[in-house]
């Protein structure tokens, strides 16, 4: 891992639990911005190279700009709390999305989306089921929006590695794997993610090269001129 500063007092951090050092790592914890992702998109034998950058506010709004590999535009995405707005550039359509229906179809919603980035939804101190370190590794469990979520933590790093999402029935199984472990400012952020769906038809990986922290300036979502409306439920 490459050596970054930290951003609190070491005394303070050597007195910390376990479950509170993993719980500082979180990616959004704080604002940033992601300014080169490379993505491969595997979806049942057909294979898509895109591009993308993303900006990150506190406590949960996210402004994603997808390209092709020549730089064109071809979406643009704003999620909050309660709203997905996508603008479609190449049929010109704009799609208002709940997000009760990302999280009926795909399994995640907007407050499941710091899984991505390897990130604890709900508090970690207050965990009771939690099993402690074995052999470096500790299993931790959580439900949240009737969803079971598992997060498998390297205890050296104080980081997932890995976690899994299914619902109540264990199916819409979605696992993630993180790796390529950088620290900045003392938050630890994975470079390299891998999202598969439990049919493993669909598989997304994405690559970071370039992501910013502290950032402040505010996101805007500016919708398409004269494009269709269209209303997802």
């Amino acid at each position: 891992m490459r050596k970054g500063r930290v951003s609190m007092d070491i005394a303070e951090y050597k007195t910390m639990s376990l479950e509170e050092k993993i719980s500082i790592t979180n990616v959004t914890a704080k604002n940033f911005n992601i300014q080169k992702a490379e993505i491969e998109l595997l979806n049942n034998g057909e294979e898509k190279k895109l591009l993308a950058n993303m900006k990150y506010r506190k406590p949960g709004i996210y402004l994603v700009s997808i390209r092709n590999r020549m730089g064109m535009e071809a979406a643009r995405v704003y999620l909050n709390e309660d709203t997905i707005l996508i603008n479609d550039r190449v049929y010109k359509r704009l799609y208002c999305i709940s997000t009760d229906y990302l999280l009926d179809k795909y399994g995640i919603s907007t407050q499941i989306l710091p899984i991505i980035n390897g990130d604890f939804i709900s508090d970690i101190k207050k965990r009771a089921d939690i099993i402690e370190c074995e052999e470096g590794n500790m299993e931790i469990r959580e439900n949240i929006q009737k969803r079971e979520i598992w997060y498998y933590v390297d205890c050296e790093i104080k980081k997932a590695v890995a976690a899994r999402i299914s619902d109540i029935y264990n199916k819409k199984e979605i696992n993630f794997k993180f790796s390529n472990f950088k620290v900045y400012e003392g938050t630890i952020f994975p470079e390299y993610i891998e999202i598969e769906d439990f049919t493993k038809q669909t598989i997304i990986k994405i690559e970071i090269s370039d992501i910013e922290f502290g950032k402040t300036e505010n996101i805007e979502f500016t919708p398409g001129q004269n494009y269709e409306k269209i209303l997802v439920k």
